[in-house]
């Protein structure tokens, strides 16, 4: 993995965020059983004491879920120890905002903090000493829709999900690109305008946040990816490919989602689209949704060129006008002045 600047985006960058409001407080307590309960029901029953004999006790929650994540702030006021055990059923990305944790799974310990986060996949035994004070910016991940979304990637996938490296490093390279996907993602959930809040827009995004640990974090499926010998696609395969895109254009489609249609890796749909049509699946369905934004500026005057745009999935509008006049030779309003 390559080395990024240590002193750019890391875990103190996300102590103050909007999105964390009264409106999705899940409780602000001073008893501890009622937090074990309560942080139990979001993530799964644990056990929970505090390390160091104090008189006082206090935490506090938030919680926000989106797709197939969630994404809370977790903060106790007391040096606690965490024992959940296996997480069964999601992987859990935990970045200390402020202090530190002390994270433990089998016979193997690491300190996390603000610029080093904790991976913890579903079959890993966990114990954490979490210190006062210390806010954590946690992400859950369903293991089930992790799980299928790998099997468009992964060769031989099984019903074993992947195990990941439990350091999530952000001096690194690949660790500071997801975080930078993350950043983006609390943005949007903080901006009720966001373009991100379109479904085409959204899907493709929790797509690359996914990419982002498959393929920059270590794990034990990277070998299967490298070692892998492309499978042979047939025309009919592409064609039938093509066909889809074509009859669910105006849904969230993304590149695993054609792969699952095709029957087939999402490196031999890669493989097969250059070899075919000598371009990529998502370039090809970008090609058509163009296709239709022109029709539209063209044909229906009630619709503006933002309207246009967000409807078609680009949400970029600068770009999309230099993209849309290198295709059509002008720009999107002038087309639209013309029609």
């Amino acid at each position: 993995m390559y080395q990024a600047n240590s002193s750019e985006l890391n875990g103190r960058h996300f102590q103050q965020e909007s999105i964390f409001s009264p409106h999705n407080l899940l409780f602000n307590h001073q008893d501890i059983n009622e937090t074990c309960k309560n942080v139990g029901q979001v993530f799964k029953p644990h056990l929970l004491k505090i390390s160091k004999p104090q008189k006082n006790f206090s935490a506090t929650m938030h919680h926000v879920k989106t797709g197939a994540l969630s994404i809370s702030r977790l903060v106790y006021g007391a040096d606690v120890i965490i024992e959940p055990d296996h997480l069964d059923k999601f992987y859990l990305i935990q970045i200390p905002t402020h202090g530190y944790a002390e994270i433990e799974f089998g016979r193997q310990k690491f300190m996390s903090y603000s610029q080093v986060a904790s991976i913890i996949s579903p079959q890993q035994s966990l114990r954490m000493r979490w210190h006062a004070n210390s806010p954590q910016l946690i992400l859950k991940i369903s293991k089930d829709d992790f799980l299928h979304h790998c099997r468009q990637h992964i060769p031989d996938t099984d019903n074993t999900p992947l195990i990941f490296d439990p350091k999530l490093d952000f001096t690194t390279q690949n660790g500071s690109y997801f975080l930078q996907l993350l950043r983006t993602l609390m943005d949007a959930l903080a901006c009720d305008k966001h373009p991100l809040h379109h479904p085409l827009a959204f899907k493709q995004f929790e797509s690359n946040l996914l990419n982002a640990l498959i393929y920059g974090q270590p794990n034990n499926g990277l070998d299967k990816i490298d070692s892998h010998k492309d499978k042979t696609i047939s025309p009919h395969f592409i064609k039938r490919t093509e066909a889809y895109i074509q009859q669910h254009l105006h849904e969230p489609l993304s590149v695993e989602t054609l792969a699952e249609q095709a029957g087939v890796s999402v490196r031999t749909l890669f493989t097969g689209f250059k070899n075919y049509l000598g371009t990529t699946p998502m370039a090809y369905l970008r090609e058509l949704r163009f296709e239709q934004a022109h029709l539209e500026l063209v044909r229906n005057e009630h619709l503006t060129v933002t309207d246009v745009a967000f409807k078609w999935g680009f949400t970029h509008l600068g770009r999309f006008s230099q993209e849309y006049k290198r295709r059509f030779g002008t720009l999107p309003s002038s087309t639209r002045r013309c029609s």
